[in-house]
């Protein structure tokens, strides 16, 4: 019986019958799934982390949120968001499960699809503390990676940028939410930012249902949100 992926079995043998988003179709069948593909909803979610890559144009940050939507194809033929990679593995970008967004904010970083690319780390969640526009202010590692500008007249993102520096921002990667929720802090284009330190997260409880991770018959992970998985349908094998 068909059912939406979202309302999937966890664990059980599943085929794709149909994806109503044509987008997301064209963007998953890039990557090799295709309707008819063999695949299983996990049901452990993965540690998410931001990392440290090298692009065609140096090393940048990736949020937590953002490695999982990136799908790299590696070396020796698997394929795996770029938070799973381990340290020293290289590839080349398959494809994007986000959109436009996602895809504006790589390429400001020197990133596109079918570039190479190196994880040099892992990272654990950090928090920054700054000072915007003379106030004192949180920052989580993924608004630090999400701010980008100028820094001693070099471009960078604020989370690249170093202890003591001065930053003006420049763009707010990412989508409309994304920058809605920096803005709703007074970080906007134009601030001037300087970070006093970085400091371990503290632990916050996440809602892990409200994404589902999906595995292939070939061994491809794909991290979903539920919107996305709403409009998959599969039935049980």
């Amino acid at each position: 019986m068909p059912l939406t992926l979202d309302k999937a079995p966890v664990e059980k043998p599943l085929v794709l019958l149909e994806i109503r988003n044509e987008s997301l179709k064209t963007r998953f069948e890039r990557m090799g799934l295709h309707i008819g593909a063999e695949l299983e909803v996990m049901s452990e979610d993965s540690v998410q982390h931001p990392v440290r890559v090298r692009g065609p144009q140096g090393e940048v940050l990736l949020a937590a949120g953002m490695a999982t939507k990136v799908i790299v194809h590696h070396d020796d033929g698997h394929k795996t968001p770029v938070f799973e990679m381990n340290p020293g593995e290289k590839g080349h970008i398959e494809g994007l499960i986000s959109g436009s967004h996602l895809e504006k904010s790589l390429k400001i970083l020197g990133i596109s699809e079918g570039d190479n690319i190196e994880l040099i780390r892992c990272l654990p969640p950090m928090e920054y503390k700054t000072v915007v526009d003379g106030k004192r202010t949180s920052l989580t590692e993924g608004m630090a990676a999400k701010l980008w500008g100028n820094c001693d007249k070099r471009p960078c993102q604020l989370a690249t940028c170093g202890k003591g520096r001065p930053f003006e921002v420049e763009n707010i990667l990412g989508g409309p939410r994304a920058a809605e929720s920096i803005c709703s802090i007074g970080i906007k284009p134009g601030a001037k930012i300087t970070l006093e330190t970085v400091e371990p997260a503290r632990s916050i409880g996440m809602n892990h249902g409200a994404r589902i991770i999906i595995m292939t018959k070939e061994g491809l992970r794909l991290h979903l949100r539920q919107d996305q998985a709403e409009t998959m349908v599969v039935s049980e094998l």
